[in-house]
């Protein structure tokens, strides 16, 4: 009984990381993700303030994707960043892929590699 038990806990598993892995399949390949430098808007208190970032946009065969970082100058398409799909997931209705990649520290700086891009419907 025990030993059934483990092996069904054993496929689930394997079937669980082979549809994870045929799902990250979805996402935008990096090399079709376009980045502009924005200005993001946000408040302190009543006082509007604006903090450098960058907005990102990609399209595939699933649809539209964009995504947003904000407080940095870092382009994280630079390819020291290595860039690379982590997640695909979908949350409360909402499809979106995950990216991350090498953590580079510059004149003092850490810069931490951390995208989401989420389907547009």
């Amino acid at each position: 009984m025990d030993k059934t038990l483990i092996v069904g806990l054993m496929a689930a598993c394997l079937l669980a990381g082979n549809a994870y892995a045929a799902d990250i399949d979805k996402c935008p390949k990096v090399k079709n993700i376009e980045s502009t430098p924005t200005k993001q808007e946000y408040f302190v208190g009543k006082e509007k303030k604006f903090e450098d970032g960058f907005k990102y946009t990609s399209s595939n065969t699933e649809g539209s994707w964009t995504g947003e970082t904000a407080g940095t100058t870092d382009d994280y398409l630079a390819d020291k960043y290595e860039l690379a799909p982590e997640s695909y997931e979908v949350v409360n209705g909402v499809t979106r892929c995950n990216y991350g990649g090498k953590t580079i520290v510059e004149n003092g700086q850490t810069a931490v590699p951390n995208l989401r891009l989420n389907l547009q419907k």
